[in-house]
């Protein structure tokens, strides 16, 4: 069988060029992205359990997140998601290392998801509130909310 220009036989399947590129491009940039992710420590709550930051927690967040998320968090009839069910996962684990892990994730998703807002297809669902609210009351919500869990 003759071997056409720009490939070359190996273990019986044809390599292109294009193909040795894309996968050299895609390991890359896969290193990239853990080499990214060891560098870029996750934000964590700083304030977890510090019953100081949760009662001051719930005063901001119905000052704040009630009218979308409902008094107390009780997100019915408010209509926004219900943000008692954000560690229901993370609670089901065993106290440990995976647990943490979880909870960094949670933690970076919910300051992100505050700061950042949400927006889908155009529609604004939730505010920005980067500037508007500062971290640490970010952070003492974040933590009242832990202790409203689902």
């Amino acid at each position: 069988m003759a071997v056409r220009r720009n490939e070359a036989r190996a273990g019986g399947l044809a390599w292109s060029w294009r193909g040795a590129l894309a996968a050299a491009l895609l390991a890359g940039a896969a290193m990239d992205c853990l080499a990214d992710a060891a560098r870029a420590p996750v934000e964590q709550n700083p304030r977890r359990g510090d019953p100081a930051a949760i009662a001051a927690g719930q005063a901001a967040f119905n000052a704040n997140c009630a009218r979308c998320h409902g008094v107390d968090a009780a997100a019915f009839p408010a209509g926004g998601p219900d943000l008692r069910r954000l560690d229901a996962y993370c609670r089901k684990l065993d106290p440990g290392p995976l647990r943490e892990t979880c909870r960094r994730d949670n933690d970076a998703y919910f300051l992100e998801s505050v700061l950042l807002g949400k927006k889908r297809v155009g529609i604004e669902h939730m505010p920005a509130w980067d500037g508007v609210l500062p971290r640490d009351e970010i952070w003492a919500i974040r933590s009242w909310l832990e202790t409203r869990g689902r």
